[in-house]
């Protein structure tokens, strides 16, 4: 009876607080109160967090027919705090299609003489993080296995932990400068407006491959171009692995049709030129890989007990924030009118934050009987307006950045015992978001994280 009730409560709470955002905040409650009132309505701010950096799963990284994944990120970044961040990308390159979606003729001959094989791999403006004015290294390698997907509760997906075999011997092994600004020819299209020929023309980076690759290609009987499956049977696919250390992460626009591989080539006194398409057709699965070792991050997530004066947090693949809370379990008898956590962040002298700015939303997750992780009541409230109930973008006070976390439904919850005490930060969305974020600790000397409670005595 008594969890209905509250719950029933809070469900009128929760209401009336979303209906009066602009006009009173429930931390505030109680403060224009007649004295002899004021002893039903409490606040406290005093509970201490218990917090811990530990290693985030997998993400999807691709699912098959679906393009809801837009951010194939690459790229190798190595800094104090979060250690090596390593975005790579496998693809399958498929038959070149006509417009009625019909697989082109991909004219082979022994005797055709290979002029280049190019690997053309669009530049999305969107998705960058950091910057990507400097150089970055690449290595392309000849997938030799098929690339399948992993099956989970009965759902085909491919995860951001993926790793197929490939051939050790590089087909390229390169550098190069991207360009969002430089619209480099492409190849002929239809123009489907006036349905002439014309010059597609994109930001896009062009990487050479061996040619002893390219004329293998060339070599086969046509048989092999029959369809995709003959295809795949012969060509797995492209493992694109960057190298060296880059500026930043960019991010290839792998779901448009044009990116792929470029054959161009002479038979019989003509010129030639085909592509298989890597974009819009074929599998896209992105990769993602960390390493925290030697670095300040690998330190907090080995000795949490001890390091937890900081707390990171990252997308992709990278690092969540486990954290409690104890003494909730005191509130008993108490309805919960606004626990809000607040979080300052954390930037060291050497860190360069406006080079790698933090994220521009984090949400609260629970784990649920499945043992999946999943959003709190309060994210759901508003799911698409997280910002008017639940907050979690970054805000400005005082001269200090942090974030605010409406948390107030899955207190009462916790309090009542109906939701597991244990919370997790991570970053909105992780696939495709290579945002991080340091944080003051729960051991922090200074604005360690602090949660607000605003209740009413039963």
């Amino acid at each position: 009876m008594k969890n209905s009730f509250r719950a029933s409560l809070l469900v009128v709470c929760s209401a009336l607080s979303l209906l009066l955002t602009n006009c009173t905040d429930p931390l505030e409650v109680g403060a224009d109160l007649l004295a002899e009132d004021r002893a039903s309505v409490g606040f406290s701010d005093t509970l201490k967090l218990v917090a811990r950096t530990e290693p985030a799963d997998s993400v999807p990284a691709f699912s098959p027919g679906v393009g809801a994944i837009s951010s194939f990120l690459f790229g190798r970044t190595e800094n104090t705090y979060f250690g090596i961040t390593e975005c790579g990308l496998y693809f399958e390159p498929l038959l070149l299609r006509d417009l009625g979606g019909n697989p082109v003729e991909f004219i082979t001959d022994p005797a055709a003489i290979l002029d280049s094989v190019v690997l053309v791999l669009p530049i999305d403006s969107s998705g960058i993080y950091g910057t990507i004015a400097g150089e970055f290294g690449v290595e392309v390698f000849e997938v030799t296995e098929a690339m399948e997907p992993t099956e989970v509760d009965g759902a085909l997906a491919f995860y951001s932990n993926v790793s197929y075999d490939v051939n050790p011997m590089p087909i390229a092994s390169t550098t190069f400068r991207p360009d969002v600004g430089d619209s480099i020819f492409v190849k002929e299209q239809i123009d489907f407006t006036t349905l002439d020929t014309v010059d597609l023309k994109r930001p896009h980076v062009r990487i050479h491959l061996d040619d002893a690759f390219g004329e293998r290609f060339l070599q086969q009987d046509t048989s092999v171009y029959t369809n995709d499956s003959t295809l795949l049977d012969f060509f797995k696919g492209i493992y694109v692995k960057p190298t060296g250390v880059s500026p930043g992460i960019m991010n290839f626009a792998m779901n448009r049709s044009w990116p792929g591989i470029y054959f161009y080539y002479r038979l019989n006194g003509d010129t030639l030129t085909y592509n298989l398409e890597a974009g819009s057709i074929g599998r896209r699965i992105s990769q993602y890989n960390h390493s925290y070792e030697t670095y300040v991050a690998g330190e907090f997530i080995n000795d949490p007990l001890t390091n937890d004066s900081l707390m990171f947090l990252q997308g992709l693949q990278g690092l969540r924030i486990a954290f409690e809370i104890p003494g909730l379990q005191d509130f008993d008898n108490k309805v919960i009118n606004k626990a809000e956590l607040e979080l300052t962040v954390e930037v060291p002298e050497d860190y360069n934050i406006f080079q790698f700015p933090v994220a521009e939303q984090i949400i609260v997750l629970r784990e649920n009987s499945d043992g999946r992780l999943e959003a709190i009541g309060d994210v759901t409230v508003l799911p698409n307006d997280l910002d008017i109930y639940f907050g979690g973008q970054p805000e400005e006070e005082d001269g200090r950045r942090l974030y605010r976390f409406n948390i107030s439904i899955h207190t009462q919850y916790v309090i009542d015992g109906s939701e597991p005490e244990t919370l997790y930060l991570q970053i909105l969305p992780r696939a495709g978001n290579a945002s991080q974020v340091i944080f003051k600790g729960p051991g922090a000397t200074t604005n360690p994280p602090l949660l607000k409670l605003s209740f009413t005595e039963l």
